[in-house]
């Protein structure tokens, strides 16, 4: 109970508390501070961990810089400690210069660590004296003592260290003794769940596994007990290389001894799929199966069969998996990104098995942990279907022979086959004969078999296609086999393409329509003119005319139906053949109804698109937009993230509407919405198609904004993405456009892009004074936003140039107006420069903590391309640490951004990693 008295005391006057569980903190007059920065954090965490002891000048040297001093490190100490001293205010005192070094002497009630060591004293003397009660008061006050992790803010140091993991082993070593308490107690509710939770948060703690199961068992979950002693064993094993200890042991000993244990009841799935008919040929793969162990992976591309080998070798092999068959659809590649969550399959997995669902436990790991318990020792056959990638699969993978995985995937999962020794089963096309006798096997006989060898070439072998035209024969009696390969010759719908083998199944998609209401078909018609992969009903709703809850349930029909496919709550697809047979039932190009519909559709994404660049940059200029016609739905967007999101989303649909004829003045405002979106992800190919087709509309259009805009951004896209040459004709058209416009918050732009060209060719003299004039137009227009970014461009060439202190002071003024403003990128690109400044200037830890913030704004507000830049400096930074490792670490993952974006940062990049670990990264 002192920790509580000591923070009420705290309210009564001039009373001193320091905490160091958790961040370091000061506490007087029951007001909490933060201390100073890093450097002074870990002065004061060595002098608390010297405990009233001396710290001598040379020891807090060595602790401060173990590897490479600062030339002045006797000064640095010296000024670390005054500013200390200011950061204790009233306590100031307590610190006191003893030669040769320093000593800070603290009441055994000021240190929070102090309270907890003598909380948990207490704790054991009442143990100790029988009061178990008592005991349990005392080390519940103690784990309340406890926030977080000791000096968890403090930059690393010997001692510090030191005390750290001796004070987190005396707090898990008093949990164990409180949870044993609570054991003696008994009839606690919550022992088992508190047991669960650390348990889970320290896997390897042996004392608090044993403690778990003796709960479980208490609480007549015996099975529970078991998995937790099975899922800690295989921990242990994997992690150590050693057997679970005594005490963890004994515990499952006693848990096998008491009456109830292993009742739990086994259950026997069998949740394979029905075999697919008429199932033929692939024997050379079916042999490969047979003889695989552990694992094996069917490969290939889309419609090849995979899941159609998978099911039919798991029929085969029932027999060799007498504990049953689990099967899951991980739907890795819909059309849109929908898979499943492997902690859920664990958990229908469990529940399948016999485990009740309302004793898995949460977390993959746990589950993970749990479910290869059940199957250890059992012959299971698992069958995953269509999965994603290796990080997917890997949870549900059995983790004991005898039980088996197979999985489907069009990703080769290389790293299942390199690591997990998983059995490699590639799929190609069938040959001739065997698609001769897939459709055999589907319609029973062949009654005209010059036609059957016409439809199996144009099918090209692939079973997929193979499948929908018997299908289309079966529920077709009249249509015959010849009349049906005429078709697929003949008809644009039946068109097959040796390289895209999925195309014959066009011709089969119209009986599909018959089943659905006649606004369902109109629907089905119009989205022939959506021009992107997925759909959502804002959009819809826009191609109808009609309101999201009108077109609702047409969504669902025609789902139902197999027209379309709900990935996610209001996110819908079609399979690509789909997607081209409603384009040829859409209304005809050029007609009034198609003008009419895609202007709905275009004023949608307009509107939609112009409050998400808003979102994005709000200090961006909005452009005049024309007004919506009647029938137009615009998606509600509210946040930074949900714009980014949407964009995401549609940036097919957008990109492709930039293509489309007949309505330039929409053509050029999407693609000035998107610019924001492209520049910051990273997508030069889009962002320079969509700006040249728009500076092509605008041309059309005569919108001399347009022009402005679509050629600044064109130039902007070339500059970074394409050829100097384009971006210096491009520039020139804007400078001329915007200067016709009067404009100046478009002039000041073409400068910012003048500047990031002569800085590209090394001219930091010339970069200047173009932010200097980019500064001059920004004051003219009254963009406050501008005004700090331009401070902010002088501030970084005037660095560049080695004029640190005037760089600074721009910079400074920069992150003023940028703040007011509410400009994200502005601060960003401060603490950037701020970053360089403090580095240059030899201030490393000023330029980390620059560096640090650079790379959080941009990662908030989604700017890739741009984070690579802090996040070379943070490398550098830690390099001149001496921190090698976190270097290396940050370097790669710009690295690896870089080329990605194809930024000229890479070949410096290379060079850093090179130099790092004497090896060449890889892209």
């Amino acid at each position: 109970m002192r920790y509580t008295k000591a923070v009420r005391n705290m309210e009564g006057g001039r009373v001193l508390l320091i905490r160091s569980l958790g961040p370091l903190e000061i506490v007087e007059c029951g007001r909490a501070r933060a201390v100073g920065t890093p450097r002074i954090r870990q002065v004061l965490a060595i002098l608390l961990a010297r405990r009233g002891g001396l710290a001598s000048v040379d020891q807090l040297i060595d602790e401060l810089w173990p590897d490479r001093p600062p030339s002045n490190p006797r000064t640095l100490v010296h000024g670390c400690v005054s500013r200390l001293r200011r950061e204790l205010g009233d306590a100031a005192p307590r610190l006191t210069t003893r030669k040769p070094g320093y000593v800070l002497q603290l009441d055994k009630d000021e240190w929070d660590v102090t309270l907890f060591e003598q909380s948990v004293r207490d704790a054991r003397a009442a143990r100790a004296q029988g009061d178990m009660h008592e005991a349990t008061k005392l080390y519940a006050e103690a784990q309340r003592q406890w926030p977080g992790e000791p000096f968890a803010d403090v930059p690393p140091a010997p001692t510090v260290s030191a005390l750290a993991t001796s004070l987190i082993e005396l707090r898990l070593a008093a949990l164990e003794e409180w949870f044993e308490a609570r054991l003696s107690a008994g009839s606690d509710p919550e022992l088992t769940a508190d047991l669960s939770h650390h348990a889970i948060r320290h896997p390897l703690r042996e004392g608090l596994v044993a403690q778990l199961m003796r709960a479980l068992h208490r609480a007549g979950r015996q099975a529970e007990a078991l998995s937790a002693f099975q899922a800690t064993r295989e921990l242990l094993l994997s992690e150590l290389g050693v057997d679970p200890g005594e005490r963890l042991q004994a515990a499952h000993q006693e848990v096998l001894r008491l009456p109830g244990a292993q009742k739990a009841v086994f259950r026997v799935p069998a949740q394979l799929p029905m075999t697919v008919p008429g199932f033929v040929g692939r024997q050379r793969e079916l042999a490969v199966l047979d003889q695989a162990a552990g694992a094996a992976v069917v490969t290939g591309t889309a419609g090849v069969g995979k899941s159609a080998l998978a099911i039919h070798w798991a029929r085969l092999a029932v027999d060799q998996f007498p504990d049953g068959q689990l099967f899951v659809n991980l739907r890795g590649f819909d059309p849109h990104p929908s898979t499943v969550d492997p902690g859920d399959v664990l958990s229908a997995f469990l529940e399948a098995l016999g485990h009740p669902l309302d004793r898995v436990p949460p977390g993959m790991q746990a589950r993970a942990a749990l479910y290869r318990s059940v199957l250890a020792g059992r012959k299971v056959l698992v069958v995953l279907d269509n999965a994603r990638d290796a990080e997917q699969v890997r949870p549900l993978l059995p983790g004991t022979p005898g039980s088996f995985a197979l999985i489907s995937s069009r990703d080769p999962l290389a790293g299942l086959v390199a690591v997990e020794g998983a059995t490699a089963v590639p799929l190609d096309v069938l040959a001739e004969p065997e698609a001769l006798d897939l459709l055999a096997g589907r319609l029973g006989t062949l009654t005209d078999a010059e036609a059957a060898t016409r439809i199996a070439r144009r099918c090209a072998g692939l079973p997929l296609a193979l499948a929908v035209v018997a299908a289309r024969l079966a529920i077709a009696p009249g249509l015959t086999m010849a009349a049906l390969a005429s078709t697929l010759e003949d008809d644009v719908l039946g068109t097959l393409n040796a390289h895209d083998p999925k195309a014959d199944v066009r011709s089969v998609f119209s009986w599909s329509l018959r089943a659905v209401s006649e606004q369902a078909v109109h629907l089905f018609r119009l989205l022939g003119l959506h021009p992107g992969p997925e759909v959502g009903p804002a959009a819809v709703a826009s191609l109808a005319g009609l309101s999201e809850a009108e077109v609702q349930p047409l969504l669902h029909e025609l789902a139902r139906a197999q027209l379309l496919t709900e990935q996610e709550p209001r996110r819908f697809s079609t399979h690509d053949l789909l997607r081209a047979y409603a384009k040829e039932l859409s209304p005809p190009a050029g007609t009034a109804e198609a003008r009419v519909v895609l202007r709905r559709l275009l004023d949608h994404y307009v509107h939609t698109a112009h409050t998400a660049a808003g979102l994005l940059d709000p200090n961006r200029d909005p452009l005049h937009l024309v007004p919506m016609s009647p029938g137009v739905t615009v998606e509600r967007l509210t946040t930074r993230d949900a714009a980014m999101v949407w964009f995401e989303r549609e940036r097919a649909a957008l990109t492709a509407l930039t293509e489309v004829s007949g309505f330039d003045g929409h053509v050029w405002r999407v693609a000035w919405c998107m610019s924001t979106f492209l520049r910051r992800r990273g997508y030069g190919c889009d962002w320079l198609a969509t700006q040249s087709r728009a500076l092509q509309a605008a041309r059309r259009s005569a919108s001399a904004d347009g022009q402005a805009n679509s050629a600044f951004h064109l130039a902007m896209a070339h500059f970074r993405h394409g050829e100097p040459a384009e971006a210096a004709a491009a520039l020139e058209v804007a400078v001329a456009q915007f200067t016709l416009l009067d404009d100046h918050n478009g002039l000041a732009s073409t400068y910012h892009l003048r500047c990031l060209r002569s800085e590209s060719a090394g001219d930091f003299e010339a970069a200047l004074a173009y932010a200097q004039k980019g500064l001059h137009h920004y004051e003219l227009a009254g963009h406050l936003a501008g005004q700090g970014r331009a401070l902010g461009a002088m501030g970084w060439y005037e660095a560049r140039l080695g004029r640190l202190e005037s760089g600074r002071e721009h910079c400074a003024a920069a992150l003023r107006l940028a703040e007011t403003s509410g400009d994200l990128m502005g601060q960003a690109n401060c603490h950037d420069s701020l970053g360089l400044i403090s580095y240059l200037g030899g201030a490393l830890v000023s330029a980390t903590e620059s560096y640090l913030r650079s790379v959080e704004l941009y990662r908030t507000i989604g700017d890739r391309y741009n984070l690579i830049e802090p996040l070379t400096g943070l490398g550098d930074t830690w390099r001149a640490l001496g921190r090698a490792d976190d270097a290396v670490r940050t370097w790669h993952e710009a690295f690896e951004m870089a080329c990605e974006l194809d930024h000229p940062a890479t070949a410096g990049l290379t060079e850093r990693l090179v130099g790092a670990g004497g090896a060449r990264p890889s892209p």
